[in-house]
């Protein structure tokens, strides 16, 4: 690349440039559909249990009972980023979609 070419990357605050400006930074999205509450809760139970110092009272807290799961929280809980090597989380979060129906029908 021409030097003249990296010095105009360089001052567009619209690009990334490895080594020369800021670190590229890269958006991982997915979509779910929610088809068994159940099984997402349960799933998002058990990830908690292998926790050192799990306990009932904290899988409530953190998810909900099963009678009424905080359906966001579990998709929360099991889609959290691993970690990558060389690289670091600066933000993560699920929203629930409007429109979609509530999470007591699909509990139900």
């Amino acid at each position: 690349m021409d030097p003249r070419e990296t010095h105009m990357l360089k001052n567009d605050p619209d690009r990334r440039v490895w080594g020369v400006g800021p670190q590229p930074e890269f958006r991982v999205s997915v979509t779910l559909t929610l088809s068994d509450a159940d099984r997402l809760w349960n799933a998002a139970r058990e990830r908690l249990l292998a926790a050192p110092g799990a306990s009932e009272e904290m899988i409530e807290e953190t998810i909900g009972p099963a009678e009424a799961p905080q359906l966001a929280d579990c998709v929360a809980l099991l889609c959290a980023p691993a970690l990558v090597p060389g690289c670091s989380v600066d933000d993560f979060w699920v929203d629930a979609m409007p429109g979609l129906p509530s999470q007591d029908a699909i509990a139900a």
